[in-house]
């Protein structure tokens, strides 16, 4: 039979005391956690009832950065990036980095992707979450890229591109990414149109400040549109968006969205009451907008 002596009972009784007060301690810091919290998020919401935006955007303990080929590739191809001052930039490429790292990319039909495709489809990404404080779109987990319009086994049509939810993948034809890209004020852009229905889902299925506002001012704009038949005629009639737009509210979204990022002049002036919520939805105050 094992005995243990009195210095070991004292031993094994300070280890339990010990296990005790740290879960003690732990459940009230995770106590206070919470409070804290909830706090903070009804002083936020209070706040962004006034001024429609988040208290802050930008925080990071810890900055990825991108190499110098990168960097030098976001300088050619986004005149949003251009825009940015010297802080903003450091935020977008920690951004950038950040989103390369933790999606998954795959190539179909023999596409092969390099560095500058996923730096591309990211910033693409980024720029449209500029003004949010969670920026990666939790419902994107996976990038496909095919080389050109494909056929698309969930639709059973040929298509340029589609964000699929329940897989949280987003699948995009690179001819057509970079045409729309390229083209910067045509107002049709394949990545934008598809991250911006990606944005949509999460924001729906988020409860973030950025979601909810992004949420609660799309539907005021919807609202706007189904009691204002002027305004809607007229929009219609401007040619501003194309016709596809009022295919549903999901498109209606993406349309109005590659619009104001690719228009933002135009859209501004000929409908600023309308340009006015995008703007709100996506918290964007930046260079040229």
């Amino acid at each position: 039979m094992l005995f243990l002596n009195q210095s070991e009972y004292a031993l094994i009784g300070n280890l339990i005391l010990g296990v005790l007060l740290l879960g003690v301690t732990v459940l009230i810091f995770l106590f206070i956690k919470k409070i804290i919290t909830t706090v903070l998020d009804g002083i936020e919401m209070v706040y962004a009832q006034f001024k429609k935006r988040p208290i802050f955007v930008h925080f990071y303990i810890f900055k990825r950065e991108l190499n110098t080929t990168q960097i030098n590739l976001l300088e050619q191809e986004f005149v949003f990036y251009r825009r940015l001052n010297s802080k903003q930039k450091r935020y977008f490429r920690h951004r950038v980095a950040t989103f390369i790292k933790k999606k998954n990319y795959k190539g179909k039909a023999g596409f092969i992707i390099t560095n500058e495709e996923k730096l591309l489809v990211a910033a693409t990404a980024i720029m449209l979450t500029f003004g949010f404080r969670n920026y990666r779109i939790p419902y994107i987990k996976n990038v496909v890229i095919y080389p050109t319009e494909y056929f698309s086994r969930f639709t059973k049509t040929i298509n340029k591109g589609e964000f699929n939810a329940r897989l949280k993948t987003i699948v995009l034809s690179w001819d057509n990414f970079l045409e729309g890209h390229r083209i910067e004020d045509d107002k049709l852009n394949l990545g934008i149109h598809e991250f911006a229905h990606a944005i949509h889902f999460s924001c729906i299925k988020s409860e973030d400040i950025n979601s909810i506002l992004f949420v609660d001012t799309f539907n005021g704009l919807r609202h706007l549109l189904s009691t204002n038949n002027t305004l809607k005629a007229n929009l219609i009639d401007s040619e501003l968006i194309r016709s596809y737009a009022f295919t549903n509210d999901s498109e209606l979204l993406a349309v109005i969205i590659e619009t104001f990022i690719e228009s933002p002049k135009a859209f501004k002036e000929q409908f600023p009451n309308i340009y006015i919520k995008v703007k709100q939805m996506l918290n964007y105050n930046f260079a040229g907008y």
